[in-house]
């Protein structure tokens, strides 16, 4: 059994565990998550011409963990984002370590990692958020599944070859019939939440779409600055990153579905 394999094995079981307990051990989860991901995000501009601004990142880090165990309002995030913004630009002025690339790097690493994580805890306090959490991981797996088994046995055209060579249209295509199969697999044990077949279709493709985009994004960051893995911390999967580079995006969508169609 290779270690990928065993990583699996370790890691799934612990995520499931920590996404049923919900409340205050599914908030430290994501905010163990959140800290390892903040760290991949850092360390893999160290060796570039623009740094992340540490220190701000780690500020917002705890106050973003002081608000999340007050039960803060979701709407607080826009708190974080321009205060983030603010501090940002403002460093690059008095210390010639970073530069106006830092200022941007830091506020997306706080809006790609901090508030998308936040999202995911957003979601299971919601109503049925015990059961709408489910969509976050199945969308994006259940597409990064059929994408690689679609694209292994009938790939042809490339999708993107400048950012992922081995990702092709036909794996795109079966990625997102996956998320639409994921989806009504989820639907069919959640009966009796108010969402129609179409509506989780909808969102379904839509999360394939982005479960994409995500990936890509991560692979364009890696590729950016000469790495292959962002981490280590799952042998054979690579660091917090690399495996949920697909449900940071997918997280958000989601939240906003739930929100906008009132489920």
């Amino acid at each position: 059994m290779n270690t990928r394999v065993i990583s699996a094995i370790v890691a799934i079981p612990i995520l499931i565990l920590f996404t049923i307990a919900g409340g205050y051990i599914f908030k430290a989860g994501v905010m163990a998550l959140t800290a390892i991901a903040l760290y991949e995000y850092i360390s893999a501009y160290k060796n570039t011409n623009s740094k992340v601004i540490t220190p701000v990142i780690i500020l917002i880090y705890f106050l973003n963990f002081i608000l999340v165990f007050l039960n803060y309002d979701f709407e607080l995030n826009l708190l974080l984002i321009i205060f983030t913004t603010l501090l940002s630009m403002s460093v690059p002025i008095f210390n010639k370590k970073y530069n106006v690339i830092s200022s941007s790097l830091t506020v997306i690493g706080v809006l790609y990692i901090i508030v998308f994580f936040n999202t995911l805890i957003q979601i299971r306090i919601n109503n049925y958020g015990n059961r709408l959490i489910w969509l976050t991981y199945i969308v994006p797996w259940a597409c990064d599944t059929f994408a690689y088994y679609t694209g292994k046995f009938f790939g042809k055209r490339k999708l993107c070859p400048d950012v992922s060579p081995k990702k092709t249209v036909e794996g795109s295509i079966g990625g997102i019939l996956g998320s639409i199969v994921g989806s009504m697999i989820w639907l069919s044990f959640n009966r009796e939440i108010n969402i129609s077949v179409a509506s989780i279709m909808l969102l379904a493709i839509m999360g394939g779409i982005i479960s994409q985009i995500g990936d890509l994004s991560a692979s364009l960051i890696k590729r950016h600055v000469g790495i292959k893995d962002y981490g280590n911390i799952m042998p054979g999967h690579g660091g917090v990153l690399d495996r949920f580079d697909s449900i940071l995006f997918v997280a958000p969508l989601v939240y906003y579905y739930i929100e906008i169609m009132k489920f």
